[in-house]
């Protein structure tokens, strides 16, 4: 299922993750406790130690996209300088998570014919490049190209097909591909920033990778990750990772939802829903709570400020329509991508929104399976506001780090090549490895 073999090989002895998500911007820093232990299948948090981080509001994005450079560019300094200052290191390179470019999944085949001679790895490198180049056709790029397992002639299932004698070879391949213009957004982004995107890769993939476990994985299990402007979805069935989706909206419409209704400004909507937010609001269903209290906020109208108050009941019966209205939109996409029937034994929540009380319970209802609440592995370094399902995609890039994936050397990538052509020169090569 995962190798680790091949990657760690290429990581250094200190990797720097940048998460762009549209509530809030996280920057990492960490170093590689034991670099020659990598391949040792240790989790990840007995391998790696943070040392500087960096988090700040996000600004300039909306839904994922880049809509306002200048805000953004703002933001993204802040938080890798708050991270450098801590590390006492300056960065370059970044590996960054993104959900923009209308985020495509897709399963497919390609083959080689062998003629009746043994499998060499010019074989196998001709069917990964035929895949690679089948998964950007339309102009898309790939973020990820994940081998779902080879077929020799009649025999599926071949781990490793290596000097095994046939006459065709073929390999299931899963991509995640995205549209270019949004990405070379990012790109001049941190080009501005004096920074350069190593790699790209889909949120959702790499929060899945840090809260599902491998036996999850096996069982097979759909990881939905709620942010603040998007939720996306990746979906894990016989260990493999099979399909992924991005929905643009998130949690954010719940807070847009308690403002309207409440007539109260977002950051007060935000206040309400995080401190007693609620998808249940009946006796009994709030638990540890004083069900008749009310809770006191701040109305903003006509140039006056004053307070309202709402009793939970009340928020519970705003909230609720929202959330279902989120997963109900999850579930019509795993139903259109035609792996709904193989959606998993359960469901992991994760990211911000997930956090909402009574949202797993309300989820499990809905899709009719277990339902969890996915926090990261936690990492030596990390202060304990960073350990919660808000930040599993930052985490999650550095398990992708150490997963096998295709897309590492085939897909879209910068070039290591000096900084010194401007923005088209240094991402120029890196959108030709894309098509």
């Amino acid at each position: 299922m995962f190798g680790r073999e091949k990657n760690s090989k290429k990581l250094g002895s200190r990797v720097t993750v940048l998460d762009l998500g549209t509530s809030k911007f996280t920057c990492l820093i960490g170093e590689w406790v034991d670099p020659d232990a990598l391949t040792s299948g240790q989790p990840i948090g007995a391998m790696l130690r943070i040392i500087g981080f960096g988090q700040q509001r996000a600004r300039g994005m909306k839904a994922g996209v880049l809509v306002d450079l200048d805000a953004a560019e703002s933001a993204v300094r802040d938080v890798v300088s708050q991270a450098e200052k801590m590390a006492g290191v300056e960065v370059g390179d970044v590996v960054v998570a993104v959900t923009c470019g209308r985020l495509h999944s897709m399963n497919f085949t390609t083959t080689v014919d062998l003629n009746g001679g043994s499998v060499r790895a010019s074989h196998i490198e001709e069917v990964m490049l035929a895949g690679r180049d089948h998964a950007a056709d339309n102009g898309r790029a790939v973020l990820h190209l994940v081998p779902l397992g080879y077929t020799l002639d009649e025999a599926s299932g071949v781990i490793d097909p290596t000097n095994l004698v046939g006459d065709r070879l073929e390999l299931d391949l899963h991509a995640v591909t995205a549209d270019v213009s949004p990405l070379k957004n990012i790109a001049l982004l941190l080009d501005n920033c004096h920074l350069r995107a190593s790699r790209m890769m889909a949120s959702s993939y790499v929060s899945a990778l840090a809260t599902a476990d491998v036996s999850e994985m096996e069982l097979g299990t759909t990881v939905i990750d709620i942010g603040g402007g998007t939720t996306k979805l990746a979906l894990f069935a016989n260990g493999y990772f099979v399909h992924s989706d991005a929905i643009a909206i998130g949690g954010d419409l719940i807070s847009f939802e308690i403002a309207q209704a409440l007539n109260c400004p977002m950051q007060e909507a935000e206040r309400i829903k995080v401190l007693y937010g609620s998808v249940f609001g009946r006796p009994g269903e709030l638990e540890g709570r004083e069900h008749n209290r009310p809770i006191s906020y701040t109305i903003v109208g006509e140039g006056s400020v004053g307070e309202g108050q709402i009793s939970p009941q009340q928020l519970a019966d705003i909230i609720r329509p929202r959330a279902q209205h989120i997963l109900s939109l999850v579930m019509q996409r795993l139903q259109k991508s035609g792996f709904g029937a193989h959606s998993g034994q359960r469901l992991i929540l994760t990211g911000g929104g997930s956090q909402l009380t009574g949202l797993a319970e309300f989820a499990s209802e809905i899709f009719g399976k277990p339902v969890r609440v996915g926090s990261p592995q936690a990492l030596e370094g990390m202060p304990p506001e960073m350990l919660g399902p808000a930040f599993a995609s930052s985490v999650g890039l550095y398990e992708a780090l150490l997963s096998y994936d295709l897309a590492d050397d085939r897909t879209f990538k910068v070039a290591k090549t000096p900084r010194d052509g401007g923005y088209f020169s240094n991402i120029g090569n890196w959108l030709k490895e894309s098509f």
